[in-house]
């Protein structure tokens, strides 16, 4: 199983660098995501957390600004689903694997369609960075997960009471945030989302 951890919002990076080497034996991609900071913002933020060697490259995935996932060789970029129109120079990213956010049914498949390497489906359940946004729900994640053949990653709500029931409906893996971060210890959140993932 795939294990995606998200940065909130307003995380510092030197809160990253302290907590994210920890993390590394159990987390597969590490995405920045800011949506409120500036594209020069976010390349400083990647740039210094590289610079520590703490997480490999392969590993971080910048959301959004597929330019500084290009300059710093990142190991991925995320787009958002409203990125649907973007032209992607398949050329000159296609070292790095690609996702996007999608909420329906046909926007999985665009996205597809579009080279994406996987998509990120959600939010599955409630979601506390969702207030008022009803969940999908898990048929509507196994109609999508049906639909296409690229890897499928959940998120929304997920904890390790949840991690079976996604991946029975064909889930590659599972994207979190506060399941992490707002756990007394985030080492030991990974850890028991990783072993859910994999029937321990």
């Amino acid at each position: 199983m795939e294990l995606h951890v998200i940065t909130e919002e307003n995380q510092q990076t030197d809160d990253l660098l302290r907590l994210w080497p920890g993390l590394v034996p159990w987390v597969d991609y590490f995405h920045l995501r800011f949506k409120s900071k500036s594209q020069d913002q976010v390349f400083q933020i990647a740039k210094k957390i590289l610079s520590h060697n703490l997480i490999p490259r392969s590993s971080l995935i910048i959301n959004r600004h597929m330019e500084v996932a290009e300059q710093l060789r990142c190991g991925g970029v995320h787009l958002p689903e409203d990125t649907a129109d973007w032209k992607i120079d398949n050329h000159v990213v296609a070292h790095i694997r690609r996702g996007r956010s999608v909420h329906s049914l046909e926007s999985a498949i665009r996205a597809e369609s579009d080279g994406m390497d996987y998509i990120m489906v959600g939010h599955i359940f409630p979601s506390r960075s969702k207030p008022g946004v009803p969940p999908m729900g898990l048929k509507r994640l196994e109609k999508i997960v049906a639909a296409v053949k690229i890897p499928v990653i959940a998120v929304g709500g997920i904890g390790p009471d949840q991690v079976a029931d996604v991946m029975g409906a064909g889930c590659a893996g599972i994207a979190v945030i506060s399941a992490v971060y707002s756990h007394p210890s985030p080492e030991q959140a990974v850890q028991q989302l990783k072993r859910s993932g994999e029937g321990g």
